[in-house]
């Protein structure tokens, strides 16, 4: 409801689902001052928190939030200071961030809620802010949606004016390998002394038993995993597969008193499914917490398999024959279609560490080998579609801080264990839980394919399965197209005509990576926020879904904008690139010898103030075309000849009015797109084969419904039977039988 000095003039019950509701009503504004409030009550979903938003158009009408005891006019002045402020970049790998702005300008910055210190802004340059060192490796989690960003906030040195603006950058992990360095034995170690230094919790746990077998368990390793699982939070399935982990590896001498009892009481007393009692804030209905509820639910319930657990009556051997059958429903599905959350930076560590706990722990052999050989597919997929240790491929969910630096990739501590690239962060129990497998081993040929890349890397993985309604909330088919182009020096991903013109979520639908800070993308916005509980928001996910199509080193896509009053951007940090340039209406960026140019009609212009200032770029036209290409020192002369080889797109619009696009490739291929039409390469269909392959790379090649998987990179090679799960070559890491007794843990 809106009121006008105590008087109602707007009310309402309808609310918008990602797209907002606008209301717009007249009033007569007396001489002086007149209050409005804007009252809301809340609405809020899991992906779109509330939002309300007030604008006064009309004569013009000064806006003010009342300040007892501020002057108006000083504070006019401090909005001015704080509006030209500059602050980042947002990246931060020495501990510290810098601020620009009007010279004298005095300042009082407060980082992470301490106690504000003074900042006079310098004649040249900028003024630096030491941060406070919260880096996201301090954390000890399965994932990563806490990033360790610092939130400054930037207030005018002036008691009478207490206006303030906040900004974010982010401690970046200090441990990035692009190239391995030692052996699989040493990365294991690295992995392992990270991850005990860390935070408490279960990694932290398993770490330390891991390099010191006499070591007693930490009680306060129990406690977040416990608290989570008491509380029924969000991500608390995660916890529980940790804390099957803790009991299955750690011997009882290492527990005290108490605590092996206070894990059992947890676990059978934990809610594991929607359908079963008691409230909650849980999440069922992801592809990747499904698998997680079914693997905890499976584990626990062999774990005490006599035992009533309290939240629903049943015995555990009750609760493991319900979610035995839906984990190898999931895992059937994933194996020969693939997955809807495709290639998620997030997500598929977090199906590394479900499918793990399979292989070691559960006590059908059938189920054990089926997650072995879905984990070897995921591991493929990740060696596939990566580059020297960044997960740089499209995503069907990801999160803006992963998309900004890839040491914030879940994915990452996986990398860094099995091949020896990739950064260690706070994301670690999936790592952890490999590192500490007893039967796991991952085939040879993975870390191969990931460790010795040909020159050039053209690579297609299509997806395609199905929602259940009971299960995702959705009942239609879903379905990818994912390409990865790679050079020693670059890499380009996009996910071809995904849901184009529909509403987004968390795709990432295209990006160029030169660094592991050096990540390339636009968006189109659907807030100004970039918190994870926003989904989309202003640079994960898209408000509407472009078209992407890509041939080998050059994607064009397509926005179909809802109305005129929006526009998309671009994350291009052209200050972390060793060069970078503006040539007509191309953007283009060199990192050692790699380079990335992006074009949108008119050009680009920078943001200037804020915390994305000369990192965030808007088109100068209307922003609904974009065509992006990689290249390479040696194959395409010096960073300046590169830039002057790029000729200018063609921008367009079609007899409805919707955009196209059409560009001569540096090398004479002409590629051409339309909203609605073919996408052609010298006027032919790029890929005219009617049933695409579900896998085609260097590496290997798969067709949908083939009963075998086979992969092989130099003297390496791997050959799976889809339907048993059963490694052909080399010999599978699973014993034939399981000990007498050992799923009961007991």
């Amino acid at each position: 409801m809106l009121f006008v000095d105590g008087r109602p003039v707007l009310s309402g019950a309808d609310f918008g689902y990602m797209e907002p509701l606008r209301h717009r009503v007249r009033v007569r504004l007396r001489s002086g001052t007149t209050t409005v409030h804007l009252a809301t009550w809340q609405v809020a979903f899991r992906e779109v928190r509330h939002v309300a938003s007030l604008r006064v158009d009309g004569l013009p009408v000064r806006v003010v939030l009342p300040s007892p005891g501020a002057d108006e006019y000083r504070a006019r002045a401090a909005e001015q200071l704080l509006e030209s402020l500059a602050v980042g970049p947002w990246a931060c790998a020495d501990g510290r961030t810098w601020i620009s702005g009007p010279a004298s300008g005095r300042l009082l910055v407060s980082v992470d809620g301490r106690p504000a210190e003074p900042v006079v802004l310098p004649e040249k340059g900028a003024a630096p802010v030491a941060l406070t060192g919260r880096a996201p490796e301090t954390e000890n989690a399965a994932s990563m949606l806490d990033t360790g960003e610092n939130v400054l906030r930037i207030t005018a040195d002036d008691p009478l004016a207490p206006v303030s603006r906040v900004a974010r950058v982010a401690t970046l992990p200090p441990q990035r390998r692009a190239e391995p360095a030692g052996d699989p034995a040493v990365w294991r170690a690295e992995l392992l002394r990270h991850v005990g230094r860390a935070t408490p919790g279960a990694a932290r746990a398993l770490a330390r038993y891991a390099l010191d077998p006499e070591a007693p368990l930490d009680g306060t390793d129990l406690d977040g995993p416990l608290a989570m699982l008491a509380g029924r939070a969000d991500c608390a399935d995660f916890e529980a597969v940790g804390l099957l982990h803790l009991w299955h590896r750690i011997p009882g001498t290492n527990w005290a008193p108490g605590m092996r009892e206070a894990v059992r009481r947890a676990l059978t007393g934990f809610k594991y499914w929607i359908d079963q009692p008691g409230l909650d804030a849980m999440c069922y209905f992801t592809e990747n917490h499904q698998f997680v509820w079914h693997t905890a639910e499976l584990l626990a319930g062999e774990l005490f398999p006599d035992e009533v657990f309290t939240n629903t009556g049943w015995t555990g051997h009750r609760h493991a024959e319900h979610a035995g059958p839906l984990a190898e429903e999931w895992m059937r599905r994933k194996l020969t279609g693939g997955f809807s959350e495709f290639d998620s930076n997030a997500y598929l560590a977090i199906d590394t560490l479900a499918l793990v706990s399979l292989v070691e722990f559960a006590a059908s052999d059938g189920l054990r080998r089926l997650a072995e050989a879905l984990l070897d597919k995921v591991l493929l997929t990740l060696a596939c579609n990566s580059w020297r240790g960044v997960h740089g491929a499209a995503h069907g969910r990801s999160y803006t801080p992963t998309l900004r630096s890839s040491r914030f990739e879940e994915t990452a501590p996986v990398m860094w264990l099995l091949w020896g690239v990739g950064s260690l962060n706070g994301a670690v129990l999936p790592a952890t839980a490999l590192a500490t497998a007893e039967h796991y081993r991952v085939p040879p040929v993975i870390p191969a394919i990931a460790a010795e890349p040909p020159q050039e890397w053209d690579g297609r993985q299509v997806y395609r399965g199905g929602y259940r309604l009971h299960h995702d909330l959705l009942s239609r088919p879903y379905d990818s197209d994912l390409r990865i182009w790679r050079t020693p020096d670059a890499m380009l991903s996009s996910v071809q005509d995904y849901r184009a013109g529909l509403p987004g979520l968390q795709e990432h639908i295209w990006g160029a990576t030169l660094g592991s800070e050096v990540q390339v993308f636009a968006t189109h916005p659907a807030a100004d926020t970039i918190s994870s509980s926003a989904r989309p928001n202003a640079w994960a996910g898209q408000r509407v879904l472009p078209r992407a199509r890509q041939h080998r080193d050059t994607v064009l896509v397509l926005h179909r904008l809802p109305d005129h009053t929006t526009t998309t951007h671009l994350w291009f940090p052209a200050e972390l690139c060793d060069e970078w340039r503006e040539y007509g209406c191309w953007l283009a960026g060199r990192v050692g010898d790699g380079y990335v140019a992006v074009a949108a009609a008119g050009g680009f212009r920078p943001d200037t103030t804020g915390d994305e200032a000369r990192q965030a770029w808007t088109p100068v036209g209307d922003g609904r075309a974009y065509v992006a290409t990689v290249g390479r020192r040696t194959a395409d002369g010096s960073f300046a000849e590169f830039t002057e080889s790029l000729t200018a797109p063609d921008f367009g619009r079609d007899r409805h009015g919707d955009p196209q696009v059409a560009w001569t490739a540096r090398d004479g291929r002409r590629l051409h797109l339309p909203w609605s039409g073919a996408f052609t390469v010298d006027g032919a269909l790029p890929d005219p084969e009617p049933s695409p392959p579900h896998l085609d790379n260097p590496a290997c090649r798969q067709e949908f419904g083939a009963h075998e998987l086979r992969a092989s990179w130099r003297s390496a090679e791997l050959l799976l039977d889809l339907g048993t799960g059963r490694r052909v070559t080399p010999a599978s890491g699973i014993p034939q039988a399981r000990p007498e007794g050992y799923s009961r843990g007991r």
